[in-house]
């Protein structure tokens, strides 16, 4: 069958700087049913069995199928009126809708439909925005006084004005709880918080702070600083134990009924959304009455419950997955309608992480230059979606669509003459930017409509990865400290051995590279072993260092300024490996790179300055190479249109399907009823 793709891409992209901000539902697991081209049956909704064709010869998919009407959910709602949204884990606090109470699950649609940020994110311009804020902040000369005007219109759904009482007493309510998490952060920056009038808000900082908005507001999946009712906090006794059951909410909808087992949430469209946050924003009212976040299950609950549409929405699938539900029902697609059908600006490249503060030979480049030589990436790709996906061999910067513009190009010459001393005499030039056009060709042959043009595939595959040279691998592992005896390697007199760990059952991207590294560190020669961690021990052990190497994701690059992104890599941050990481887990100790971290801190993000102190922080990221990247974020994100469309896709970019961030409640803005 001839497969064709889409050449429109994504023109800009979404990232973050954190390891949970672009975490979401990614399964390693096996399809459950065949894939192949060919009729399938599909049994609808209403019971009837109708015959589905996957894809005519030239690859056009089948068209879509009417809505069937009459519907009604198994919660009680007419399904033409139901937004059905997945997510990606059940809830073990079911009720509890307070994000400063610890445990509360807020990407189970509580900060997608009804938490109120000071700063929203256009995903597609790369910019921030207002929202209860209104613009942006104002900021004294030395950055230590910013006025924050509140916008005005949006009320809680109780009927009560949001006012910039609500924000001061938030970040003073966080500032005096010792319970709520960020409290030490945010007593470290602010020395007060005061609202000076209805819609004035007055912030000092501690310290020159020029990045409020960045900090404080959305950047990517959410943000900490969710503003709450000061009328129903302020009465409470403890915050940080207060459920919250019955949330009185300033976003566009409002908690109707929850399952007490934690495995669903049906929300409600307010009434008066036009005085909700998106409401104030867009003067757009929301389509769907009600949205209704389910946990589906295993993958093949999953699969069915999208090819019976009986949900819109799924978070995250496998390539293979995905392609089998499309063959079974032509309502579903992805951000492609065809092949590579996955969006690969998602802002978290998968990669190989060190822990660093376990010392030799993590904490040496020439060990970690040698691990990056010593694998093949077009193979590793190749094992991981079949090829589908943007290389972003950097550490720390992800390679998604404005970052290629604003960094990885720009670099390009620097890059191709950036040499390794091999610590024999020789050096190699480590960088090969021939990758999209060996991948374009190694697709072309398996028949897929890859494009010819250069400009194409390096949107589609990147512009390079690292080279493979497995001599050039042996001499910097040997530099290292590594000797090579009889076909084993050994380091201080011991066999060395490595372990590389990934998180089992989600983020198929990151365990399915973790697998394709170990796949060729062992052909290399090294003894290295691999295991899966449950998500609590995997998040656990990327904060303590308490791994080897592991399929980690600790980069983003959202805007030309990259402070929010690399803040994190501050050498004064580091505490003792097996402690709380206050920074970055890998532990990466570079006085270089923490000089320009302290620079940036001080100066506009909008000046030159910026932009020339971030590009010399990326070489000497590059240098060192903490963390090793494959791919920035791949999301195969399927979409259901039988009863719902204009969801954002490669023809409509208005946003990047990212259902779970909090820009979510402005997608559902634009979501029309297919009846």
């Amino acid at each position: 069958m001839k497969k064709k793709i889409l050449s429109v891409l994504l023109a800009a992209a979404m990232v973050s700087g954190t390891i949970a901000g672009c975490g979401n539902s990614g399964s390693t697991g096996t399809t459950g049913t065949d894939s192949g081209s060919g009729a399938e049956e599909t049994t609808t909704d209403s019971g009837s069995t109708e015959t589905a064709d996957s894809t005519s010869d030239e690859g056009e998919k089948e068209e879509a199928k009417p809505a069937a009407s009459g519907q009604m959910t198994e919660v009680g709602t007419p399904r033409e009126e139901t937004l059905i949204v997945e997510t990606q884990t059940p809830t073990d606090v079911p009720g509890q809708f307070n994000t400063y109470m610890q445990g509360t699950q807020a990407g189970f649609g509580i900060h997608q439909l009804m938490s109120a940020m000071l700063w929203e994110m256009d995903t597609v311009k790369g910019e921030q925005y207002g929202e209860v804020a209104d613009g942006m902040p104002e900021q004294n000369e030395d950055y230590t006084e910013h006025t924050v005007h509140i916008r005005q219109g949006i009320n809680w759904s109780d009927g009560e004005p949001l006012t910039a009482k609500d924000v001061a007493f938030t970040f003073n309510m966080i500032m005096n709880n010792d319970a709520i998490g960020a409290s030490t952060y945010y007593n470290s920056v602010f020395e007060s918080v005061e609202a000076t009038d209805d819609y004035t808000v007055v912030l000092k900082t501690k310290e020159p702070f020029p990045r409020l908005a960045q900090k404080f507001g959305v950047t990517i999946w959410g943000n900490d600083m969710r503003v709450v009712p000061e009328h129903i906090y302020s009465q409470v006794e403890d915050v940080s134990t207060f459920k919250d059951e019955n949330p009185v909410v300033a976003g566009p909808y409002t908690v109707k009924s929850y399952d007490p087992l934690g495995k669903w949430i049906l929300y409600e469209r307010r009434e008066d959304w036009d005085h909700s946050t998106t409401g104030v924003v867009t003067g757009k009212e929301p389509a769907a009455k009600y949205v209704w976040f389910r946990y589906l299950g295993d993958d093949t609950t999953r699969q069915m419950a999208m090819v019976n549409n009986e949900v819109d929405i799924l978070c995250e699938v496998t390539p293979e997955i995905l392609t089998s539900m499309i063959a079974q029902n032509p309502n579903i697609a992805a951000w492609y309608d065809q092949f590579p059908y996955a969006t690969s600006d998602d802002p978290c490249s998968k990669g190989l992480a060190f822990s660093m503060g376990k010392g030799a030979p993590y904490d040496n480049k020439d060990f970690r230059w040698g691990i990056a030589l010593a694998m093949n990436f077009d193979e590793i790709s190749t094992n991981i979606f079949d090829g589908i996906g943007r290389a972003s061999a950097w550490p720390i910067l992800t390679g998604t669509s404005a970052m290629m513009d604003l960094y990885y190009k720009p670099m390009e010459d620097w890059l191709e003459s950036f040499e390794l001393d091999l610590g024999d005499g020789t050096t190699v030039k480590p960088w090969d930017p021939d990758y999209a056009e060996r991948m374009g060709e190694n697709l072309r042959n398996q028949g897929y409509d890859i494009p010819t043009d250069h400009d194409q595939l390096i949107d589609m595959f990147g512009t390079g990865c690292w080279r493979y040279d497995p001599e050039a691998a042996t001499k910097l592992l040997q530099k290292a400290g590594l000797e090579l005896k009889d076909g084993k390697w050994y380091f201080g007199g011991e066999e060395f051995v490595c372990n590389l760990t990934y998180i089992a059952d989600t983020e198929a991207q990151a365990g399915r590279g973790t697998q394709a590294a170990y796949d060729q560190l062992k052909k290399f020669g090294l003894n290295v072993t691999i295991a899966s961690e449950s998500s609590a021990t995997w998040d656990a052990n990327g904060s303590t260092g308490n791994y080897d190497i592991a399929g980690y994701w600790p980069t983003g690059g959202i805007t030309r300024d990259l402070y929010t992104v690399i803040q994190g890599y501050d050498a004064d941050l580091i505490v003792p490996t097996g402690e709380n990481a206050k920074g970055q887990g890998c532990r990466w100790n570079n006085k270089e790179a923490t000089d320009i971290i302290h620079k940036l801190a001080q100066i506009s993000p909008d000046s030159d300055e910026s932009y020339e102190l971030c590009t010399e922080f990326m070489k000497i990221a590059i240098e060192d190479l903490p963390f090793i990247g494959f791919h920035s974020g791949i999301k195969f994100v399927p979409t259901n249109s039988t009863y719902w469309t204009n969801y954002p896709s490669s023809q409509n970019p208005y946003n990047g399907p990212w259902w779970w961030w909090s820009c979510f409640k402005y997608i559902v803005n634009e979501l029309q009823p297919v009846a």
